[in-house]
Order: structure tokens, then sequence, then C-alpha cells
């Protein structure tokens, strides 16, 4: 009877174990990125008490026979389900989840580790971290340009509330519009017509000054076009700083003259002045009335006043001076067996020898998933089925412990029956 003892105990363990399976499912229902375990069952090695036989001529053949040995089952295997759980909106912007395949990286005091967990927060340094602290990894930008991302350069994601952005200076100014053709007196004679767009430019240390573009003096051409002085200059003075002439074709069209240098005192210290390029090819002259518009690039400092994560992982910060520029990108790994990975809790995995290597990469790009700002990923738990495991799990150990039962009461009947 010992042998029926044996096998019915190691049924009890067995569906214990996948209880205990089902119980963690269940209590990590809730948990941010966790993935549900599954146990498989396995038969143990039986004992053989006859081998099986070859047919003959006179005879057929026989099949072994075999009977449990001891333990009749026991743990095939506890396979965790990496697929994806749904997505949750927070509202909160540090918060990330991954749309297809991918783990965060996060530094630990003891290395790297993996998380599909993005519920993310910034600490007092502004450095991107999870609930225990540790560093989120990816690339920080330099100089507003992301450049060079490899597995070898990604360092802790830092976003300083007061970070700036440094002045442009301005190289590029376009006056556009229509100047009044009509305006125009035979070449040669004197015409005092001025008409002025103010354009506001930026000096090296990122001071606005505000330079006026003067068109003065229309002549008629040969051509029956109109041609024009343009003169730059920094009121109130009337010093020129760059001037030239614009010439028109008879259908108001630029002819000749579409740009003029303007050189600009700058105020660092510099003895060499700053070089501006006036454009003016998107100008015309025509019988319609004068209408102008100036702009010029270059900004002034800026402190980051917000930012936003886009799908590829890069932080965008937005300057107070109306500029934007990326500030870092998070990383992104990849296994080739998921499922290899080792579960250290708080839900961080480590690789393992049959996780593979990871594979460190951009977000939305070359097979890794997107992120999602702003939301979190549940974790990937039915409960209809961790129920329907429960009760079988239940059923099972009932069973296995209701063996046990009959085995006593057989024991029993035998004692009873040689009892003197």
């Amino acid at each position: 009877m010992s042998g029926t003892l044996y096998a019915a105990i190691s049924g009890l363990n067995a569906e214990q174990a996948l209880l205990g399976v089902v119980s963690q499912n269940i209590a990590n229902v809730n948990t941010t990125g966790y993935k549900s375990s599954n146990m498989s069952f396995a038969q143990t090695m039986e004992q053989t008490l006859s081998g099986g036989t070859s047919p003959t001529a006179t005879l057929g053949g026989t099949n072994p026979e075999q009977v449990s040995s001891g333990a009749a089952v026991g743990i095939g295997a506890v396979d965790v389900n990496m697929s994806q759980g749904s997505l949750q909106t927070t509202g909160i912007k540090t918060n990330m989840a991954i749309s297809g395949h991918g783990f965060f990286v996060i530094k630990t005091p003891t290395g790297y580790a993996y998380s599909r967990s993005g519920d993310f927060t910034l600490d007092a340094q502004g450095q991107l971290v999870n609930p225990q602290g540790y560093f989120v990894m990816g690339w920080t930008a330099q100089n507003g340009q992301l450049t060079g991302e490899t597995a070898g350069n990604i360092a802790p994601i830092t976003i300083q509330p007061d970070m700036t952005m440094p002045p442009s200076a301005t190289t590029t100014m376009t006056v556009t519009g229509n100047l009044n053709a009509s305006l125009a007196t035979p070449a040669g004679t004197s015409n005092t017509t001025t008409r002025t767009v103010p354009v506001t430019v930026y000096d090296s240390l990122g001071n606005p000054v505000t330079l006026d573009v003067n068109f003065s003096d229309p002549q008629a051409t040969t051509n029956n076009g109109v041609s024009w002085t343009v003169n730059v200059t920094d009121p109130p003075s009337t010093t020129s700083l760059g001037s030239g002439t614009v010439t028109f074709n008879s259908n108001g069209s630029i002819a000749s003259g579409s740009t003029v240098t303007v050189q600009l005192t700058t105020t660092d210290g510099s003895t060499s002045p700053q070089q501006i390029t006036l454009n003016l090819q998107g100008l015309t002259s025509d019988v319609a009335s004068t209408s102008l518009s100036g702009t010029a690039n270059g900004y002034p400092q800026g402190t980051l006043a917000n930012y936003t994560i886009g799908s590829n992982g890069v932080i965008t910060g937005t300057f107070s001076n109306g500029q934007t520029q990326p500030i870092a990108q998070v990383a992104l790994a990849n296994f080739n067996n998921d499922a290899g990975l080792v579960n250290i809790g708080n839900s961080l995995w480590q690789q393992s020898a049959n996780s593979g290597t990871a594979k460190i990469g951009q977000p939305a790009s070359g097979g890794f998933g997107s992120i999602a700002s702003g939301s979190l990923e549940e974790s990937n738990v039915s409960l209809a089925n961790q129920f329907v495991s429960m009760i079988m799990a239940q059923q099972g150990y009932q069973a296995n412990a209701k063996v046990i039962s009959v085995d006593q009461a057989l024991d029993t009947t035998l004692v009873n029956s040689i009892a003197p």
C-alpha cells in the first residue's frame, strides 16, 4: 500500500504547487506590468514489472507493464506568459507603457535589470527613477541633438527643471509681401517715397534687436519694372548696416538684388560684426497696395517650461523662448527568449543563460515597441482562467486526499483481519 500513499502524496504536493502559482497570479492581478505564470505537471518515472516482448511466429508481442514506484507526478514546468497586458491611461507624463516588444532598462546597485513596469517619476535631482529609486536608462542629447545611440553609451536620464537652452544668433532675415509699383517715378528723378518694415533679430548673446528694413526711391526701369533702394538701420540710428538695390521685372517678380548683407555690431566683446543675410526672394512689386512682413531666425536663451515623451521615446523640451529640442531618449532591451528571464522582484527581471543577451535599441524601430506616455501596462492575468485553475487544483487535491483515506481504510481492514 505504500506505493499508493506516495503517489497520492505527490499528487497533493503537485496540486498545492499549482494552487500556489494561481494564488500568486491572483494576488498580482493589479500589479503594473506583471506577467502571469502557468504550471504544468509531469509524470515521474515508473517501476517496470515486465518489459515488452516482440511478436514471434507463434505469439504476438506484449506491452511493458509499469506501475508507480512511489511519487507519481511532479512539476513539469512553470512558464511565464510574456504576452502584453492592456494599457491604462494615468495622465502622469513620466508614466510609460511599451506597446509591443521590449523592456525598460533599469540600473540597480548590482547591475542592469529590465522591466515592463513604467511607473516612473523624477527625483529631487531630476533623474528619472522607478519606485525603488533605480535609474531609468537612455541617451542624453548633446547640444540639443541625439546622435550615436548605442548600447555602450546609455546613461541615467535626467530632466533638470531649471535647464536652459543657449541663445542662437540670427543669421537670416526674410521680408515678404508687396511693394506698390505705382509709387515709382521715372529713372533719374527725385523720389522721397519710403516704406519700412521692422524685423526683430537676436545678437550673439540672445538680446533682441529691432532693425528697420527700408525700401525707398522707387524708380521705373527700362523694362517697365521697378527698382527700390534697400537700406537696413538700427533705429533711432540712421547709420546703414547694409544696403543694396532690388530690381523687379514688369510682372512684379525679382530680377536682381534678392539678398543684402547686413553687418550688426555684436555685444559679446567680439571685434567681428555679426553677419546677417537679408532674403528678399519672396517679395514682389506690382500695382497692388504695399504690404510687408518680416521674420528672422535665432532666439534668446530659454528655460525649460514643459516636456513631452513621444512614441519613439524621445523626451522633447519646450522652452520659454518658444523653441523645442530633444532632452533625452528612453532605451529599450529585447531578448531572444523573454520567458527565460529571471524574476528578481519589484517587477524587475534579469537575463539568464537561456534568455539570451540584452539587445539595446530605440523605441518604435528595429523590432522594438513604441512608448505610450501617460499610461501604464496592466498585468496580463485572466481572472477567469485563474478561477478555473483554482477549481481544478481543489478537485485534484480532494481526489488525492480521498485516495489516502481509502488506502488507510484498506490498511485498517487488513490489520483487523489478522488481529488476534
